[in-house]
């Protein structure tokens, strides 16, 4: 009976954790393949074309929240990659998926943000029916060529210099490099 019941619930929880792609009549990013042409709001209710803004470069994608204290607790690394890295190679992209976009203005404000934010109201026009978002903070790693490689789930510390060696790998090669028996990523 126990055994019956804990597969009930296993079964419960992954339908929950599912998303159907067919949903919003979008596809959802599938790793490998080219991230999926969206739109994103900004503050001022604009809608910009991502493979406009992203066209050319490595992008490091934030779906994040005001409210979520690991969002908030790995934005100043986020603050930081923004600077180390070039601008004509690089971009770091948050966006944010308050209910309220004075809410993301006053973050913005307070921590001194120097990257471009979005906003997806509640991340219900984007953050989940278009990226699978629904736990924050996820990020994209995406090539410059347009393929999505990477989501990392939860905080990172975004300005390590293996992080920064690794984005620069994928720069050069469009590829995550291979984790070496050292341990460092690309090594060989």
């Amino acid at each position: 009976m126990t055994r019956i019941i804990g597969l009930m619930l296993l079964a419960g929880l992954l339908a929950a954790c599912s998303v159907d792609p067919d949903s919003s009549g979008k596809a959802l990013p599938v790793k490998g393949q080219a991230m999926p042409i969206f739109k994103m709001g900004t503050l001022d209710g604009k809608l910009v074309d991502s493979h406009n803004l992203f066209a050319g470069k490595v992008i490091i994608l934030n779906v994040w929240a005001t409210w979520c204290p690991p969002c908030r607790k790995e934005m100043p690394d986020l603050i930081r990659l923004s600077r180390l890295l070039p601008a004509n190679k690089f971009i770091v992209v948050g966006l944010a998926a308050d209910n309220q976009a004075e809410d993301v203005r006053k973050f913005i404000e307070e921590k001194h943000v120097s990257f471009p934010i979005y906003w997806d109201k509640g991340g219900k026009q984007l953050a989940g029916p278009q990226l699978g978002v629904f736990k924050y903070p996820e990020t994209f790693i995406i090539n410059r060529r347009g393929v999505y490689l990477e989501k990392i789930m939860g905080g990172f510390p975004w300005a390590s210099p293996i992080t920064v060696r690794i984005l620069n790998t994928i720069y050069n090669t469009g590829k995550i490099p291979e984790q070496s028996s050292a341990g460092t990523p690309g090594a060989r």
